[in-house]
């Protein structure tokens, strides 16, 4: 096999594991959760690419698109803002009361680990209210739909020859561009089993660092959650005031924790109204200490 087509494979290959989306181009895609005091919720969720995802003859933004609005349910309401250098893609939906309607995470590739399998579970007692999260993101099997192959046993390469008229006019003796190809199968043919693995392991080689240099560089996955005031535990990545971020991975599991405690008004002003009578107690038994060491100092005087 000649250099030449060697570069050609190559190029190929790495073509084609490109066109993954959410990969490749340079999109991120953040997710913003927001519970609110009198348990309503909304879920923003956000795609932005740098590109015309309008451009029907843009195979990878065309593939984008579709795919990002694939990972919506019904729920969601989705408006869209292309333009020729950024386009972006923003869906929404929220619920009333969450202790009556949960806020599904499922289609955006996330699992709950509580036993009632809620997204944000909401616990109430007399003191109390409390926002429990406790979820996986793992989207890893919905990517895997949308990889191409990266191994050169799953791929054909078809040559396309000009025909004998076009290349003679263009080249010259056509009879040179047969010989051409016919040594380059020739020399194909005549590779032993141990060069043939070594070409295909550099181009596979070739083809994992520039996936995974395009992974690292171009795209960004978060997900955050903002609470009205500070969680009571959170594992999340970075906390900027109320809000908590989690840095997502399509190939890694990600564990989300939060809670968030909310007093009610009523406890509030139970424990201010405790916190009184305590001191009135106190001050009491002071008092009452001190007017016996006073009656006690008299009775020695005397």
């Amino acid at each position: 096999m000649t250099i030449g087509r060697v570069d050609c494979m190559k190029k190929v290959l790495i073509s084609l594991a490109l066109l993954v989306p959410f990969l490749t181009g340079c999109a991120n895609v953040d997710t913003n959760v927001t519970i609110n005091d009198d348990k309503s919720a909304q879920v923003v969720t956000s795609l932005t690419y740098k590109g015309d995802l309008s451009n029907s003859t843009d195979f990878l933004s065309a593939k984008i698109a579709d795919t990002y609005e694939g990972f919506l349910d019904s729920k969601y309401k989705v408006e869209k803002a292309y333009g020729a250098n950024l386009s972006t893609i923003t869906a929404a939906k929220s619920v009333k009361n969450l202790s009556n309607e949960d806020l599904d995470l499922s289609s955006l590739g996330f699992v709950s680990n509580l036993p009632d399998k809620r997204f944000i579970q909401v616990k109430k007692s007399f003191l109390l209210t409390s926002f429990n999260v406790d979820c996986v993101y793992d989207n890893s099997s919905k990517v895997d739909e949308f990889k191409a192959p990266a191994s050169m046993e799953n791929i054909k390469i078809e040559e396309v020859k000009p025909s004998s008229s076009e290349y003679y006019h263009k080249y010259g003796d056509a009879s040179e561009l047969e010989s051409s190809f016919d040594r380059d199968e020739e020399f194909v043919n005549n590779l032993d089993e141990d060069t043939k693995q070594a070409i295909n392991d550099s181009i596979n080689e070739v083809t994992d660092q520039q996936v995974k240099k395009n992974v690292d560089t171009k795209f960004t996955n978060s997900f955050s959650i903002q609470v009205p005031s500070i969680a009571s535990f959170n594992n999340a990545d970075s906390i900027s005031g109320n809000v908590y971020t989690w840095n997502l991975k399509d190939d890694t599991p990600i564990e989300i924790k939060l809670q968030y405690v909310q007093y009610s008004g009523f406890a509030i002003g139970f424990i201010i109204l405790l916190g009184v009578l305590l001191l009135v107690v106190l001050a009491g038994k002071i008092l009452k200490r001190d007017s016996q060491k006073r009656i006690d100092n008299v009775d020695n005087i005397v």
